[in-house]
């Protein structure tokens, strides 16, 4: 059984038709009742209960969980109780004939694109022509004109009103053309082998934080478009004006965003990145909405509309370029290709998510149905103010959720090139032990992206600007990693490389810088010393407790290899863990300099020291391993000038004696850094 699907994320997130469906029930309840929260709830309970049967109908029992089946039944049946007590406590009577008028527009809204999937999927079972395909829908959506156009002109409503409704109707259905699947469902269930493909999928660590964070925004995303526009629909002074503004407004912030992604994205490295960004524009935006409804304004709500479509179309865009990338995520952890499997189960996840989202939106708006008839009877406006938190805070809680759920995606942007490489090896039938390793650590078990030291770099940059020159000397290969070789210069070089060098790199540190104890006996035993500004029982305690800890954090965040120089054996493990690191595709970071051979026995502030020779069997030993030249590449941190500059590289010669090479190399590239000093 194959289950083809091709997952559209940003567009199956922003669910611009039923969107419009709930606007279109809003309105008419307003026209009908005279209340339209009544026409909003309904539509909402209607459709949870529908997309559940659809999820049921078209994936079989055996495809849902049992706890997935147990949730979406308990949802519908809930939905279902909310309704009736919004009945039962609605100003409305449910006698009225208006309220049944809305009943049945609202029923028309529903069916109408639930039949039109149905014939869909039945057409592509049956392979028939697109032509015919096509030709059913159309006649689907006449079929219920007559229906609606009964219940209208039938009502004592003016016709003027009664044509407005209708083509308001008409509008809906147009809509449903352009947003209908492009997926065509099996109809089939999975095997148990499929099943058990499934089971395997749900242990891997980055596919599953991918798929909370999208579960997390589907929900999100339908409690604000609700809450938003029934805000502005109940508020408005012109609700037809107000709510045909929103909606251009929620058009207009998808399709203008949509379009300045698709040309910038691409050149987005990093897209869990851009996830985050887009999710903090959202909660942004939905505290925006809960700062103004205190003094709120047309233009404020419109703005905090269009930050929090802003957002979800970021992310939604950022998800969607994930995807493939996903693919190959559930493939190695899978240990072969699942297929479509991975889609076919995200698609029923977010349809979920999107009955809990309108679910939970439902609960708001019945909440203030009820309240509504005692604490302020037809003053909207003060009811929402008054309601702001029970409105926004599920928004934000699941904003928030997603937000989270996509800092604990594990893969950099050079996580998704390894894979992307590895995957590329395997259907060449080669093997790259130490990067499946590697990969295995991040897609598999449970790993935490580096957000921590990033955050501190990106708040040092701006007050402590470098400039990078001779970036035309780094050239570097995907195939074959190169070492970078920078001056020490105290604390000075560490720093400003890990902050500003472009390229990613593990830097050596020597072991001492990655014991916190250790940091805390050599600062209070040297530089702390002799200072006479704090006790020395509390100095040693906030070296001790505090900043031996974060240095020794800051090192383990930058992926340190550690050095061992005054023990040989294990200056073995650094060469052995620095080759298997360039074996994954890992650039290294080293810093060569004796301080020992400087006259006070420290690092030159300005120039360069006499190099260790023994860094270059790292090349020796990568060589041996790989058959591979890797290349070294000199630059220079200049403190005075506030400038990090690329030399001249130059390459591991294998033909040259091990002894000569070593020298070679050591001289020129110290050569090349004192050339660059004087720069």
């Amino acid at each position: 059984m194959s289950h083809t699907q091709k997952n559209h994320k940003g567009h199956e997130l922003m669910s611009i038709d039923s969107l419009y469906a709930f606007l279109y029930c809003t309105l008419a309840s307003n026209v009908l009742l005279n209340q339209p929260i009544v026409g909003g709830a309904l539509y909402l309970a209607g459709h949870c209960a529908v997309m559940f049967l659809h999820s049921r109908r078209h994936l079989k029992r055996e495809v849902l969980s049992p706890s997935l089946r147990r949730a979406g039944l308990l949802m519908v049946v809930f939905s279902a109780l909310l309704s009736l007590v919004m009945m039962t406590l609605s100003p409305v009577s449910i006698d009225s004939s208006n309220f049944w008028q809305l009943a049945g527009l609202a029923l028309g809204v529903l069916l109408r694109p639930e039949i039109m999937r149905y014939s869909l999927e039945k057409s592509a079972l049956e392979k028939r022509k697109t032509s015919a395909i096509w030709l059913r829908l159309v006649v689907i959506q006449l079929a219920f004109l007559p229906f609606v156009a009964l219940i209208l002109f039938f009502s004592p409503l003016e016709n003027s009103t009664d044509w407005a409704l209708l083509g308001g109707y008409v509008i809906s259905g147009m809509l449903e053309f352009l947003s209908l699947p492009k997926v065509r469902y099996s109809l089939k269930g999975y095997t148990d082998e499929e099943k058990e493909t499934l089971s395997q999928l749900s242990r891997v660590h980055a596919l599953r934080m991918y798929q909370n964070a999208a579960i997390g925004m589907a929900a999100a995303l339908q409690m604000t478009l609700v809450i938003v526009h029934t805000y502005l629909a109940v508020t408005a002074d012109q609700l037809i004006f107000t709510m045909l503004l929103a909606l251009l407004c929620t058009y207009a912030a998808f399709f203008a965003t949509d379009a300045l992604l698709k040309k910038r994205i691409r050149k987005t490295r990093d897209q869990s990145i851009l996830l985050c960004v887009g999710l903090a524009v959202w909660l942004g935006g939905l505290v925006h909405f809960i700062c103004t409804l205190d003094s709120p304004t047309l233009l404020q709500s419109l703005i905090s509309l269009a930050l929090c479509i802003t957002g979800a179309t970021v992310s939604a865009r950022a998800m969607s370029r994930m995807e493939k990338d996903m693919q190959r995520v559930a493939a190695f952890g899978l240990g072969r290709n699942p297929g479509s499997l991975p889609n076919a189960t995200m698609h029923i996840k977010l349809e979920f998510a999107t009955i809990l989202g309108q679910l939970i939106a439902l609960v708001a708006l019945l909440l203030i149905a009820i309240f509504t008839n005692s604490a302020y009877p037809g003053d909207w406006e003060a009811l929402f103010r008054s309601f702001s938190p029970l409105l926004t805070l599920p928004a934000v809680c699941l904003v928030t959720a997603a937000l989270i759920f996509a800092l604990l995606f594990p893969m950099t942007w050079d996580h998704m090139n390894k894979l992307r490489h590895y995957m590329e090896l395997q259907e060449r039938g080669e093997e790259n032990a130490p990067l499946k390793n590697q990969l295995e650590a991040v897609v598999v078990k449970k790993s935490l992206k580096h957000y921590g030291v990033k955050l501190i770099i990106m708040l040092i940059r701006p007050f402590y600007r470098h400039k990078i020159v001779g970036k035309e000397n780094v050239k570097l290969d995907k195939d074959i990693p190169c070492i970078f070789v920078s001056n020490h210069g105290e604390i000075y070089g560490p720093v400003v490389n890990v902050v500003f060098v472009p390229y990613s790199f593990r830097p050596w540190t020597t072991f001492e810088m990655l014991d916190a104890k250790i940091i805390a006996d050599r600062v209070c035993g040297g530089m702390l010393k002799d200072q006479k500004v704090l006790p020395e029982k509390l100095c040693y305690w906030l070296v001790d407790k505090i900043a031996a800890p974060f240095l020794a954090w800051i090192m383990r965040q930058v992926d340190s290899i550690p050095v061992y120089h005054d023990n040989p054996r294990k200056l073995m493990l650094t060469f052995r863990e620095t080759v298997s690191a360039m074996e994954a595709g890992d650039n290294i970071l080293i810093f060569p300099e004796n301080a020992a051979t400087s006259e006070d026995g420290k690092y030159q502030k300005e120039g360069v020291s006499e190099f260790f020779t023994g860094f270059t069997m790292a090349a020796q030993m990568f060589h041996a391993r790989t058959g591979k030249c890797c290349q070294f590449i000199p630059l220079y941190a200049n403190q005075e000038k506030r400038t990090i500059t690329f030399g001249q590289s130059t390459r591991y010669d294998p033909d040259i004696p091990p002894a000569e090479e070593k020298e070679r190399l050591c001289k020129v590239l110290r050569d090349e850094m004192i050339r660059l000093s004087k720069l």
